[in-house]
């Protein structure tokens, strides 16, 4: 969305902005709601091979590197442009990954101060490193330990937001190396989500399954079933998306894209629409007076990749 010669920051491509401003007004328009995201890993400047290309956004050993300021900025801008409409959502980053957790820590605080300076009121979602994954996120969160991959249990208690109006970003799949890759479900559910869970209870936070997904098959049915029975029974998320919907997925393995996904007609049918029937009245969680991310109001839906707000 920055144009290549300004580089990240408040500049904007204005013709992009137009396509994505009219797609995000239709959307609310019809009641439902939005999660603008930002795909880029925490990372900027080179997306040839991303997640692991492009150089880590506040990293100031690397003279290529964005800066938190940038970064900020951009968000300002961005929040700015949809202060006034209550059904948008800020997702701030897509997926920090191998890089310090406090760097993870100074971006995500930069960005919330930010939205908030600019007088933006909605929901936020806050990342963690390590792919922002829930079933890592009381453990160190890479592979090197010289790059200071602390757990987000621990280090991301010291996010704020003077609204008290954000939830932490968690994503999660099930297949053996958590990748979202393979069709096999092999990791138990949910117990790979009950530390992460306790954590949230203990501390007062809430959090927000942006994404998740799994095969089409009886043991992913039974997966994806108790995973989002255990988002329900929790207390302390407050929504989902499912990965992924969208005509320009195709024949892609995880999509549940009406006539032309794989799981439109097994995984939708199947576990998605019997929850996704039972959330009616749901609520809506774009504005939140209840804090931390609480919900408030009537709702009629979320729209992103597939995703409902819970009424907890």
């Amino acid at each position: 969305m920055c144009p290549i010669e300004t580089g990240l920051g408040r500049t904007l491509n204005e013709t992009y902005f137009t396509e994505l401003a009219t797609a995000v007004n239709y959307i609310t328009s019809k009641g439902g709601y939005v999660v603008l995201d930002a795909h880029n890993y925490m990372r900027y400047n080179d997306p040839s091979m991303q997640p692991f290309s492009g150089s880590v956004i506040g990293n100031t050993s690397d003279t290529k590197a964005a800066t938190t300021e940038s970064l900020a900025a951009f968000w300002a801008e961005l929040s700015t442009r949809f202060i006034i409409n209550p059904n948008v959502i800020f997702g701030i980053m897509n997926e920090p990954h191998d890089m310090p957790t406090s760097l993870v820590l100074q971006n995500d605080q930069a960005m919330i101060d930010a939205i908030r300076q600019a007088g933006a009121q909605q929901l936020i979602l806050v990342p963690g490193n390590g792919f922002t994954g829930a079933q890592r996120w009381l453990n160190s969160t890479c592979s090197n330990a010289s790059l200071e991959c602390l757990p987000n249990a621990e280090v991301l208690l010291a996010i704020t937001d003077p609204l008290d109006n954000f939830a932490f970003d968690m994503h999660l799949y099930f297949d053996n190396d958590t990748s979202g890759t393979h069709e096999e479900c092999t990791l138990a559910a949910p117990a790979n989500l009950l530390p992460a869970t306790a954590w949230l209870q203990q501390n007062n936070y809430t959090a927000f399954l942006s994404e998740f997904g799994a095969g089409s098959n009886p043991t992913c049915f039974e997966t994806l079933n108790n995973t989002i029975t255990h988002l329900e029974d929790s207390g302390v998320f407050i929504g989902w998306t499912y990965w992924s919907a969208g005509p320009l997925w195709g024949d892609y393995f995880l999509s549940i894209e009406p006539d032309e996904g794989p799981q439109a007609n097994s995984t939708w049918p199947e576990v998605l629409e019997p929850h996704i029937r039972r959330y009616q009245p749901m609520m809506k969680c774009g504005i939140s007076t209840s804090g931390r991310g609480g919900v408030d109001e009537e709702m009629r839906g979320l729209d992103g990749c597939l995703g409902m707000i819970l009424t907890g």
